[in-house]
């Protein structure tokens, strides 16, 4: 089966996330705070600059408010440190060059229901 999604350049980040939620299980702010962290820099996640410039577009009265939302990713697997302890966003959250379709596979297991007793 294939799907067909429009979108442009400008958007097509979202929507890709949007869609890949189902499998990060981000909340809408969440998504929003990651979507702006991207935007910021696509390399290099939650630098001090970019949590200035993503708490001013969120409105928090604070940089530390947004510690909750870089927790949460960082818990949800979708940043992680490296080596040299700098945030890197994860492979599936930051498409390599030109993605024009991505593909699902689907591994479904038997499993046996052990009956009630």
């Amino acid at each position: 089966m294939q799907l067909e999604i429009k979108t442009s350049k400008k958007s097509f980040i979202r929507h890709y996330l949007e869609l890949l939620n189902g499998i990060l299980k981000l909340t809408p702010r969440e998504l929003d705070s990651l979507l702006l962290f991207l935007e910021f820099d696509p390399e290099v996640a939650c630098s001090m600059q970019a949590r200035k410039f993503v708490a001013e577009a969120m409105n928090f009265k604070s940089v530390s408010v947004l510690n909750n939302y870089v927790k949460s990713l960082k818990d949800k697997k979708v940043i992680h440190k490296d080596d040299h302890g700098v945030y890197r966003y994860n492979d599936i959250v930051k498409p390599h060059g030109n993605l024009e379709s991505l593909t699902f596979k689907f591994v479904v297991t038997e499993t046996s229901i052990s009956p009630r007793i």
